[in-house]
């Protein structure tokens, strides 16, 4: 496991000569340096550095700051930087020199362009896929966006997204640090105190888990942050069984998780993490969609549900079993009595919603949905149509979960 630091590096100011120095604080310790990046190796003990900058960066005072000593060398980047600007080669140089000051191999220089129009942005982009493929398995990252343009510390944040998201690699961001030179004036001491931004990651996590809820029904990244973030065991295990439950198709399990929700809302509601308890809401509406007492309102709401996340397969095998059990309902049938006799009774839908739900129909509920379930060739080429009349099938269907029992109406007359 190594400690990677990825930071930027600006043109720098110069004053009487030499490029100005800042007095940097970081939990209780100061760094007084040019560059930030110096400050942060040393208080994160860092074992590899790139460092990120144009043709125009100040090279050579960073050169000199990593320990390197040979003038020849630093003269050579002065003047290249001052002319037509330091080409990728002669920061081989430079590499080798920081590899040494940190005692390990794998640092490294890299030049990208301004990033004045696509062409160069995705230039600039690809260059941080190139410093991704040399993060490994387990590997702590650490982003500094202190100097350099400010959109190079946006495509800092959305290179590190990235590349977690497409590569098979696990490593961890634990900090994306910011020096506040602007403060220093606000201060007796004129230090820039450095901040860690890592809430603006997590928040992008969070949205990247709530969004999977409301799109797809997918708990899965919710639980991984619940876990990472040492959540109440119960709470995230709720969580996994009632993903588990979506994932299996078990509607009985997702009613359980329905009936027991309110008691762990509690407990993400009085989460210390303010996400965690914002959340809350969210389930909260779910909950409430969902929280049925007849079993045949739950499934037809779980079907409504599973319709608007665009999970359509689920959705009509929702619509379909709360059909029957409405009708189980209205004709006071046991679902648990699987005779012959029974069965067919179950499933004998009333006028005029029969020719919407038998089989006997092409394009009925049931014939869709046992294509769904037994993956049938016979509906190959109705995907779109199937998709297309699932919304109308709920609508039409919601009159019929407003029946009564045939023995309540009778009962009436």
């Amino acid at each position: 496991m190594a400690k990677i630091l990825i930071s930027s590096l600006g043109t720098g100011l110069k004053k009487e000569g030499e490029y100005q120095k800042a007095k940097y604080t970081l939990e209780g310790k100061s760094y007084t340096t040019t560059f930030i990046a110096e400050a942060l190796t040393e208080h994160l003990e860092i074992d590899k550095l790139f460092l990120v900058g144009t043709s125009k960066s100040i090279w050579d005072a960073a050169y000199e700051a990593f320990g390197g000593d040979d003038e020849e060398y630093q003269l050579e980047l002065i003047e290249k930087k001052e002319s037509q600007g330091i080409a990728e080669e002669v920061l081989s140089k430079f590499d080798k020199q920081i590899s040494r000051y940190l005692g390990s191999e794998g640092s490294k220089a890299t030049l990208i362009s301004y990033g004045i129009d696509d062409d160069e942005l995705w230039g600039v982009f690809e260059k941080y896929l190139e410093i991704a493929e040399h993060i490994e398995n387990g590997d702590e990252l650490y982003l500094d966006i202190t100097h350099s343009f400010r959109s190079l510390a946006m495509m800092s944040l959305v290179m590190t997204q990235f590349a977690s998201s497409i590569s098979d690699k696990k490593f961890i961001l634990k900090g994306v640090y910011y020096g506040m030179l602007e403060y220093q004036s606000e201060t007796e001491e004129n230090v820039a105190p450095i901040v860690n931004l890592n809430i603006l990651f997590e928040l992008q996590e969070w949205i990247k888990a709530i969004d999977a809820i409301k799109k797809y029904s997918d708990f899965d990244p919710l639980v991984e942050i619940m876990e990472k973030e040492g959540i109440e065991t119960k709470v995230a295990n709720a969580f996994t069984e009632l993903n588990n439950a979506i994932n299996m198709a078990n509607m009985a399990a997702m009613q359980k998780f329905v009936e027991n929700a309110s008691k762990k809302i509690k407990s993400i509601s009085n989460s210390n993490n303010r996400v965690i308890a914002l959340l809350a809401g969210e389930v909260i509406k779910l909950v409430d969609e969902l929280n049925h007492e007849r079993m045949s309102d739950f499934q037809f709401a779980l079907a409504k549900w599973f319709y608007r996340n665009k999970n359509y397969a689920m959705s009509y095998m929702a619509l379909a079993e709360a059909i029957v059990t409405k009708n189980c309902e209205i004709s006071e049938l046991d679902r648990t009595d699987l005779s012959k006799e029974n069965k067919k009774a179950m499933k004998s839908i009333s006028y005029p919603y029969d020719k919407l739900f038998q089989k006997i129909y092409p394009d009925s509920i049931t014939n869709i949905r046992d294509n769904i379930a037994h993956q049938l060739d016979e509906r190959k080429d109705s995907t779109g149509r199937d998709i297309e009349k699932l919304p109308k099938f709920i609508e039409e269907f919601e009159s019929y979960f407003k029946r009564e029992r045939v023995s309540n109406v009778n009962k009436n007359k």
